[in-house]
């Protein structure tokens, strides 16, 4: 296993290509300016074992959706977190295999100690796990997504 962690600008074209497809196969993220999102963000990370076999990201979020997301989960202070951990995707014929938590062992030594927060979906027990394993805390209630009729949970990393 192979664990990439690199600035979006330090990425060639090939590699960004395979970030997106694992991001869109996830299928819970709007693609429209997905690309311009994906080099907007801090870091990436790629999972390789042969083949990019997972991604994640820790991300620069806009100000008005961090305060959007924080709102709707009835969350406060928002200002306290500079970073979001997002697109974290495992493809699904590499579940099972320890990917997830080489994801969040690279995002988190990447981090730092710096905040940062992430949602996931509220049926999804095993990100539950990991975000938990790696001290982060659910934050808030659970909210509506606008992505699609699932709900969402906001967790936390001072």
């Amino acid at each position: 296993m192979e664990k990439i962690v690199k600035g979006p600008d330090d990425c060639n074209d090939a590699e960004l290509k395979s970030f997106e497809k694992l991001v869109t196969e996830g299928g819970e993220v709007a693609l429209a300016g997905l690309r311009q999102r994906i080099q907007r963000a801090e870091k990436l990370v790629f999972i390789n074992d042969g083949e990019c076999v997972a991604v994640g990201a820790i991300k620069n979020p806009n100000a008005g959706y961090k305060a959007r997301v924080f709102e709707k989960s009835g969350a406060p202070e928002p200002d306290k977190y500079e970073y979001e951990l997002g697109w974290l995707y495992v493809s699904k014929v590499a579940r099972g295999r320890g990917y997830g938590r080489a994801l969040m062992e690279s995002i988190n030594d990447s981090l730092s100690g710096r905040a940062c927060f992430a949602t996931t979906r509220a049926d999804n027990a095993s990100m539950h796990h990991l975000f938990s394993r790696f001290g982060f805390s659910k934050l808030g209630q659970p909210y509506q997504s606008e992505n699609g009729s699932y709900s969402l949970v906001l967790y936390a990393k001072p």
